[in-house]
């Protein structure tokens, strides 16, 4: 697994500047939110809901308003 990842990881800056890889929990957290944000509204509702982590709630919740914070100042 560590030779896949190695071959495979990137080094990126996610929207709000945090540096990290595409391999890091930061990035996947950012990348449900991003798929969840295109999902209606009742969608994501349930979603959140469903979740027993709050913490995984939290930071989807403070991606989701960055992600749409940036596409209401376009």
């Amino acid at each position: 697994m560590n030779a896949i990842k190695e071959a495979n990881v990137k080094d990126i800056v996610l929207p709000d500047g945090t540096k990290t890889d595409t391999w890091s929990r930061e990035y996947m957290t950012y990348c449900e939110a991003l798929n969840l944000s295109k999902q209606p509204y009742q969608t994501r509702k349930n979603f959140l809901s469903e979740l027993k982590n709050k913490d995984r709630v939290e930071k989807l919740k403070y991606w989701l308003t960055l992600i749409w914070d940036k596409r209401a100042s376009k």
